[in-house]
């Protein structure tokens, strides 16, 4: 399923399914892995992985106000956790750096975001976490959406 525009009735999965094809076109496999195994995805893994991955999923989202008086369209902020699974520190820090250059890039001068009726990219909040096997970095981003 390709998605170029984000629409009212399906928000949510659209902005998911956006991200993750634009990143999967803008973004290298450092494994160059073959079409079947998956170096980003729309939810966690349940499954044993080739690190590294990119995991996108929703975070919620809010309503900041309607677009004027009996108006039906809203201002929504959408939330969305770009989440990076990596062998090491530095690869994990090279691949979300590439994640975060295209989505900061792409919110003025790239088609991609504001053709697909995203704005105002924000990047809400990045965490660093480590565990024995593998390091992540979760980013949380905000984009706004005119629901018309």
């Amino acid at each position: 399923m390709t998605v170029t525009k984000v629409n009212s009735a399906t928000f949510i999965s659209d902005l998911i399914i956006l991200i993750r094809d634009n990143l999967k076109n803008n973004i290298d496999d450092p494994l160059n892995r073959p079409a079947n195994q998956k170096f980003i995805m729309t939810s966690y893994p349940q499954t044993a992985v080739n690190y590294p991955v990119i995991t996108i999923t929703d975070t919620g989202s809010r309503q900041e106000g309607k677009l004027g008086m009996g108006s039906q369209g809203t201002v929504l902020r959408l939330g969305v956790e770009i989440r990076v699974w990596a062998r090491n520190v530095k690869e994990r820090d090279t691949i979300f750096n590439e994640v975060h250059e295209y989505l900061r890039i792409n919110q003025i001068t790239g088609d991609d975001l504001n053709d697909a009726n995203l704005y105002d990219f924000n990047m809400d909040s990045v965490v660093n976490v480590s565990e024995p096997d593998v390091k992540s970095k979760v980013g949380e981003f905000t984009f706004l959406y005119l629901c018309v």
